[in-house]
């Protein structure tokens, strides 16, 4: 993907020599706009001075780059208290997520969410970072940003579990592959059917009503009851 670079204007960043060894953390944004796009934000940023900045901006269709990555963008800092022992404007990258409004609540599109994801895994790849070390603004400084993924805790686990299963595409061989499809065909209509590993997730979801099958059948594919137990993992379900 082409990402287009408008560069912000100089009292939003601070100029540095950064080596790809300096960035550990992906810290993640919101706009709080309503209907904005990637190439408003670079706009805005290259025009004005509000002393902030973001490195990238991402909606449904385009990624805008305002920071180089050997910069520092001002994205992450306070003049609070930390939450987070380690990741700061200098070790980090900051990735602005371009919202939508309904009422008075903001959330993402799901194209947003999407793009987000596929870039995200795209900048773990190139530096490294493992999915733990992507984070949002709030685990920083506890700033309600990004609301979306802060207001509902379910869609950053899951937007954190996509990363994940990105990452073990990105990293299959052909045999993998058609292991994948084998197993696509696999189907645990019961409890007792499911797979040791995955039988405790299954569980959980049943006795909570979230998962119900049609005629007593539950009809889980093994790459189904591999997301659940990821999410799982992850905390999407709760304790």
């Amino acid at each position: 993907m082409s990402i287009p670079f408008k560069e912000a204007r100089a009292e939003n960043f601070r100029a540095a020599s950064r080596r790809p060894s300096d960035i550990h953390y992906l810290v993640i944004h919101f706009t709080a706009n309503d209907g904005d796009s990637a190439k408003n934000n670079a706009d805005y940023f290259a025009r004005e001075a509000p002393g902030a900045s973001a490195h990238f901006f991402v909606d449904e269709r385009e990624i805008w780059q305002s920071v180089q990555e050997k910069d520092i963008a001002w994205h992450c800092g306070t003049r609070g208290m930390y939450f987070h022992p380690y990741c700061r404007n200098a070790n980090s990258l900051g990735v602005e997520l371009c919202s939508r409004k309904r009422g008075e609540k903001y959330y993402f599109t799901p194209e947003t969410v999407k793009n987000a994801q596929q870039f995200v895994r795209s900048l773990m790849k190139r530096y490294g970072i493992p999915t733990e070390n992507v984070v949002r603004h709030y685990d920083v400084t506890h700033k309600n940003c990004p609301a979306p993924f802060v207001e509902d805790a379910g869609a950053w686990q899951r937007f954190k579990a996509g990363l994940m299963e990105q990452a073990k595409e990105d990293n299959m061989t052909e045999k993998q592959v058609k292991q994948l499809i084998e197993q696509s065909k696999t189907v645990f209509d019961t409890e007792e059917a499911v797979p040791e590993w995955g039988r405790a997730t299954i569980e959980k979801l049943t006795k909570r009503g979230l998962l119900r099958g049609e005629d007593g059948k539950l009809a889980l594919t093994e790459e189904m009851l591999r997301v659940f137990v990821v999410l799982d993992r992850a905390g999407a379900f709760g304790a």
